[in-house]
């Protein structure tokens, strides 16, 4: 943290430090927590297996976005394909109003929008 305060600092913003919180603090993961219950509670998530990107190196899942030409983007190793059991959300019963919102984020890039739409994806059928 202190290194990334430091970095902050060298680029010359001006941020508010009186408002910063770890994602450690048990208030922090208490409260996300909470809120997982609740989607659990109200249907919202469910565990399957499906196939992650693995990365050998740093041992965690990747996202399809830090994949570069089959590496992983932090380590460089090559990236494994494993089916692991994962907590997933029900979006795609929300799919057409999510990808509707998401249109209206004028001041996101347009890249980000697009990506995000990608995520969401459309489901027919």
């Amino acid at each position: 943290i202190a290194s990334m305060k430091a970095q902050f600092s060298k680029l010359g913003l001006s941020l508010d430090w009186s408002r910063e919180f770890a994602t450690c603090d048990p208030e922090y993961y208490g409260a996300q927590q909470g809120l997982f219950l609740k989607f659990l509670e109200k249907g919202l998530v469910y565990r399957k297996a499906s196939k992650v990107n693995w990365d050998p190196v740093d041992n965690t899942v990747l996202a399809n976005e830090q994949v570069i030409d089959g590496r992983g983007w932090r380590s460089g190793a090559l990236v494994e394909q494993r089916e692991l059991t994962q907590w997933f959300f029900r979006i795609t019963d929300y799919a057409e109003d999510l990808l509707t919102e998401v249109q209206k984020l004028e001041r996101w890039p347009e890249k980000v929008r697009t990506m995000q739409a990608n995520w969401i994806g459309r489901s027919e059928g």
